[in-house]
């Protein structure tokens, strides 16, 4: 999609690949084969189209389908030829789906026609639909019981690893949500350590809060998660585990196969096994370097496009092509030469025998050898581990190369995550569902950040973050620490006065632990203090001005000027005494209790 929005004419207005392919998505998911009686809403939608044809005729040439043309066409072919839905009813009698709620349009309509007929049973949790943006439907699951009227629901509400606490507050969140079915969640294991929150000053204190913690608790690292909503915010919390000497391990996608070492093998492997991927052929036609310029491929991608052939047939009719230059044709010649060897080797040999032989075959290391010193260690490295892979591969399965690939064009941001037992991890909230561990971390709990500020403050969208936020923390099993700051850098701009998220008065401050620094309850009396006395004083001394009595965490008051609010923490002692305070009207204000003009309405 790169090269094809980069080849549009300038008359086009411009849209990212990403757009471009989330418009083709969108559209697949409810005609594959549009035809586009509609005008075009806008410029821009112009521009989609013209690259979803384009797009099109790519994958055709390259007898290749995209991940949505796997479902769409399948439900395309079951609903327009029912003699061929009806042989798939008659070979498949029993039909399961997992993650029911995570089904879109495409992947919906397969499981109705299969189920007309057949057993359909299906699982899911309408509370844990957290992918809408990559088209699921939460309305598959709301509506299953409406679709199929004679079906059984089944509810399983006892979960087997959290706390009773920890689901009392996950509960407590995904409660306000409208678009559900509704449970209610118990355990075998009532009562544990309440959930606990702390807010600090800035981002940079929550990083280093949550590495200290975990040092003074003596969590095992492996134990450990830290959960946030966006990739941009491990970075601190990298910086403190690394001060520790925390060792971690940050989950955030398919990192190694991005590498250029790995693509530039992989695109060897897919050419071997599908003589028509051209844009494979693009990546290593001069990888490593062999003769063939930028002169040299248009003149092959010009002969490729006025006979209408993959581009690897461009090359082996390159003695048939005079318009390049005899180097090239040489090299041409070559590398079709080991992309044919390659072929055949992949008949019989395993994949990392077969990636050894190539990387021979090319004087690839020898290519890696050159890089810049700081980097060769770790391009010879990545190699390697390559190589490793490949042999994981061989060893648990006999399928081969074709295997190996089809592995790979499936792998997620989880699968490419291993469970190494002795280190942190670190990883957004989305690519935690389906985890679980110990002790959980969730960072960054603010408004405008989580929920994202581009949700709105109602509808289908701040649903699904409440959601999100339901499922980070039902992955903790023993202990669960939300945390916030009143300063962070976000998109290159420092905000300050930051509001706590929406989610965690909806969890019930009366629910949350409020935690200073060093983990001790910033509203609770130390043993050394005597009881009922402000947070920080020492024993004995007067108590705060506020209605006569300690404010602590969780107290609604009234002031003057600001109105209604609810206390975040207290700090502080006597005349000192300050209170963080969040107003029904969104402000946060820092107030000083003996100046501050405020009564208690409502203790915790």
């Amino acid at each position: 999609m790169k090269r094809l929005v980069k080849e549009l004419p300038r008359n086009f207005v411009a849209v990212s690949p990403r757009d471009a392919l989330g418009y083709i998505s969108r559209i697949k998911q409810v005609e594959p084969f549009p035809d586009w009686s509609l005008p075009p809403d806008s410029d821009e939608e112009v521009t989609c189209r013209e690259l979803w044809s384009r797009y099109h005729t790519s994958l055709k040439a390259c007898s290749a389908f995209d991940f949505d043309d796997l479902t769409a066409l399948t439900a395309f072919l079951f609903q327009r030829f029912p003699e061929v839905c009806e042989r798939y009813r008659e070979r498949f009698r029993h039909v399961m789906v997992d993650e029911y709620q995570d089904t879109n349009r495409s992947q919906y309509l397969i499981a109705r026609c299969l189920g007309e007929e057949s057993s359909l049973f299906v699982v899911g949790d309408e509370d844990q639909s957290i992918y809408s943006w990559r088209g699921a439907d939460i309305n598959n699951i709301l509506d299953f019981a409406n679709d199929f009227p004679n079906a059984k629901v089944y509810r399983l509400e006892e979960n087997y690893r959290s706390t009773q606490a920890i689901l009392n507050t996950a509960n407590a969140v995904v409660s306000n949500n409208v678009s559900r079915l509704g449970k209610t969640l118990y355990t075998r294991h009532p009562g544990g350590d309440p959930v606990r929150y702390f807010f600090a000053v800035n981002a940079e204190e929550e990083a280093a809060f949550v590495g200290q913690d975990l040092v003074r608790r003596q969590l095992p690292p492996g134990s450990v998660a830290v959960f946030y909503r966006t990739h941009t915010q491990a970075r601190l919390v990298e910086e403190a585990f690394r001060m520790r000497r925390i060792p971690y391990v940050v989950v955030g996608g398919v990192k190694f196969y991005s590498r250029k070492e790995v693509k530039d093998i992989l695109a060897y492997l897919r050419l071997a096994v599908n003589p028509a991927d051209d844009e494979s052929l693009r990546r290593i036609m001069n990888v490593p370097p062999r003769g063939i310029g930028n002169t040299g491929r248009e003149e092959f991608e010009e002969y490729a496009r006025m006979r209408s052939i993959p581009l690897l047939q461009a090359f082996r009719e390159c003695e048939m092509n005079e318009a390049v230059s005899a180097r090239a044709r040489r090299s041409a010649a070559e590398l079709v030469d080991i992309v044919d060897a390659l072929a055949r080797d992949a008949q019989v040999q395993p994949v990392a025998g077969l990636v050894e032989t190539l990387l021979e075959r090319i004087n690839y290391r020898q290519y890696v050898e050159q890089s810049d010193e700081k980097e060769l260690r770790n391009r010879i490295e990545v190699v390697n581990e390559f190589i490793v892979a490949c042999g994981q591969h061989d060893s648990r399965d006999q399928g081969g190369l074709g295997g190996f690939l089809q592995d790979l064009a499936l792998v997620s941001d989880v699968d490419s995550w291993e469970d190494r037992g002795d280190t942190a991890t670190l990883m957004t909230c989305h690519c935690a569902k389906g985890l679980e561990f110990d002790h959980v971390y969730l960072i960054g709990l603010e408004e405008d950040l989580f929920p994202l500020s581009r949700f709105g403050d109602e509808g289908d969208d701040l649903e699904e973050e409440r959601r999100l936020c339901y499922v980070a923390m039902t992955r903790a099993r023993k202990t669960l620490t939300l945390t916030a700051a009143e300063k962070r850098m976000l998109y290159g701009v420092t905000n300050n006065g930051r509001r706590p998220s929406r989610f965690l008065s909806e969890a019930g401050w009366d629910r949350l632990l409020n935690v200073d620094f060093s983990g001790e309850p910033r509203d609770r009396p130390k043993k050394a203090r005597a009881a009922g006395s402000p947070v920080g004083a020492p024993p004995g001394a007067p108590e705060n001005g506020a209605s006569g009595g300690a404010l602590g965490t969780g107290d609604v008051i009234q002031h003057a000027r600001f109105g209604r609010g609810v206390v975040l923490y207290v700090k502080g002692a006597g005349p000192k005494l300050r209170a963080k305070v969040r107003f029904d009207s969104g402000r946060v204000a820092d107030l000083l209790i003996a100046q501050a003009p405020v009564q208690i309405v409502k203790r915790r």
